[in-house]
C-alpha cells in the first residue's frame, strides 16, 4: 500500500510539476529555431486557403462571422468559405445562403439533420472547389517530396461559427508553412466577457499556453484548438469517424502522425465569448472529457517510443492528466487506508496529503463564491476540470457517443 502511494503521488507530482518544469526550460533553450521558421515566413506570395466551418443554431453570430471573414487582412482572391449548416431549427442557413449570393468566394452547404460537426467538416473537405489550389502545389505525402515552392500550397483553416478573427490572424496563421516541416499551425484563442472585454487568464491558462509554445519549439503542439488553426489539405485524416468529439485534436495528432510538426503561432489570434450560463459550460466540459478518452483510441500511435519526446509529450501533458481525477481519487483511499491502518512517519505523510488535499477543495469553493476577479479561481477551474473529466470518462464507458450536438449560449 505504501509502493502504491508513493507511485500514485509520484505520478501526479511529475504530471503537474517536473513535467511542465522540465519542458519550460528546454522550451526556452531552443527559442531560436521557432524564431528562424516562424521568421522565414512567406512574404507577400501568400498560399490560397479554404476556410472551413459547421455551424448549427448560429443565427445570431453567423453574418458577423462571414462579415469577419470577409475583412481580414488577406487577398479575397486567395480565400474561399466552406459554411455547413448541419441541422438547426433557426435561420442560420437562409442568412449563409444569402451572403453567399453577392460573395462568390463563400459556399455553403445545408444538411437537414444534424450529423455532427466532424461528419459536416469531412463533408466539406470533399467537396470544396479548388479554386484555392495550383496543380502544382500537392503536398506529397514524405518530406522529400515536398513542393519547393510553399507559397502555392493550399491550407485548410479551421474555426468556428462563433469566433471571430483578429484582421492580421490568417496572416500569421500562415507564415509557419515557409517551413516545410510544418504541416499546421494553431492560433491563440482569447475569451471575452460580456462586456466584450478580454477576461484575465487564471494561473492554470498561463502555464498551459507557455506548455503549448515550448512543446512547439521542442518538437509538435499536442493537437489544436478548434476555434483556430490550418493544416497542409493533403495532411487531412478523411477516415476520422463522424462520432469523433474532439476532432481539431485528433486531426492535429495526425498531422504529427504523419510525420510534420504543428505548430503554436501566438500571434494568430482568435476571440470568443464566455458560455453564458455555468450549466452550458459544464455541459461543454463534460462532452471534451468524454471526446479526450475516445481520442486516445485514434491517436494511439502516437504514444510509441517512435516519436521520441512526442510521445513523451502525449503521455506527460495528456495521458497523466487525462487520468488525474482517478490518480486523486485513488491517492485519497489509499491516503485514508494508511492513515486507518498504516504506523510510523507514513501515517504522517498521509495525514499531510488528505489536509492539503481539504485545503485544496476549500480554497476552490472561496474561489467559485467570490467570482472570476478572485485569484483563487484557479483552484475552482482546476477542481472543476477534474470533476468534469471524470465525468466524461463515465460517459465515454457507456458508449454510444455521438458527434451531433447542440449549440452552446454566450454572453452578450
Amino acid at each position: 500500500m505504501v509502493i502504491l502511494f508513493i507511485v500514485v503521488m509520484g505520478a501526479l507530482v511529475y504530471a503537474w510539476i517536473i513535467y511542465p518544469a522540465l519542458v519550460l526550460l528546454l522550451g526556452r533553450r531552443t527559442k531560436g529555431r521557432e524564431q528562424w521558421a516562424v521568421g522565414r515566413g512567406l512574404g507577400e506570395d501568400l498560399p490560397g486557403v479554404a476556410i472551413l466551418l459547421s455551424a448549427h443554431n448560429e443565427e445570431s453570430v453567423i453574418l458577423k462571422r462571414l462579415e469577419n471573414l470577409a475583412a481580414l487582412d488577406y487577398p479575397a482572391d486567395h480565400i474561399q468559405v466552406f459554411v455547413g449548416v448541419d441541422g438547426g431549427t433557426d435561420r442560420t442557413a437562409g442568412i449563409a445562403l444569402e451572403w453567399a449570393k453577392s460573395n462568390p468566394n463563400v459556399h455553403v452547404i445545408v444538411s437537414p439533420k444534424n450529423h455532427g460537426k466532424t461528419a459536416m467538416l469531412k463533408k466539406l473537405v470533399e467537396s470544396r472547389e479548388l479554386r484555392v489550389e495550383s496543380p502544382k502545389s500537392k503536398v506529397q505525402s514524405r518530406k522529400s517530396k515536398v513542393e519547393s515552392r510553399e507559397s502555392e500550397v493550399s491550407l485548410l483553416v479551421f474555426t468556428d461559427a462563433n469566433t471571430f478573427f483578429a484582421p492580421d490572424a490568417l496572416r500569421h496563421l500562415v507564415s509557419s508553412f515557409g517551413d516545410p516541416e510544418i504541416g499546421g499551425a494553431c492560433g491563440r484563442l482569447i475569451f471575452l466577457d460580456d462586456a466584450g472585454t478580454e477576461t484575465r487568464e487564471n494561473l492554470y491558462w498561463r502555464v498551459e499556453t507557455l506548455l503549448k509554445m515550448a512543446e512547439s519549439r521542442l518538437d509538435s503542439c499536442l493537437g489544436a484548438n478548434g476555434a483556430i488553426y490550418a493544416i497542409r489539405s493533403e495532411l487531412f485524416w478523411s477516415e476520422i469517424p463522424d462520432s469523433t468529439i474532439i476532432d481539431d485534436f485528433v486531426i492535429g495528432m495526425k498531422v504529427r502522425e504523419q510525420g510534420f510538426r504543428m505548430v503554436y503561432e501566438p500571434q494568430a489570434m482568435a476571440y470568443e465569448q464566455t458560455p453564458a450560463l455555468i450549466s452550458d459550460e459544464w455541459r461543454r466540459r463534460v462532452r471534451i472529457g468524454a471526446g479526450a478518452f475516445q481520442a486516445l483510441a485514434h491517436c494511439r500511435v502516437c504514444l510509441s517510443p517512435r516519436y521520441g519526446q512526442f510521445a513523451l509529450f502525449f503521455w506527460s501533458h495528456k495521458i497523466l492528466r487525462w487520468f488525474t481525477p482517478h490518480l486523486m481519487i485513488l491517492l485519497v483511499v489509499v491516503a485514508t487506508a494508511i492513515l486507518v491502518f498504516g504506523t510510523g512517519s507514513v501515517v504522517m505523510v498521509a495525514a499531510g496529503i488528505l489536509a492539503a488535499g481539504a485545503g485544496f477543495v476549500l480554497l476552490a469553493v472561496m474561489g467559485r463564491l467570490i467570482g472570476p476577479s478572485s485569484r483563487l479561481k484557479a483552484f475552482e477551474y482546476f477542481l472543476s476540470m477534474q470533476a468534469a473529466l471524470f465525468a466524461g470518462f463515465l460517459r465515454y464507458c457507456r458508449g454510444g457517443l455521438k458527434g451531433s450536438w447542440e449549440r452552446t449560449e454566450r454572453g452578450g
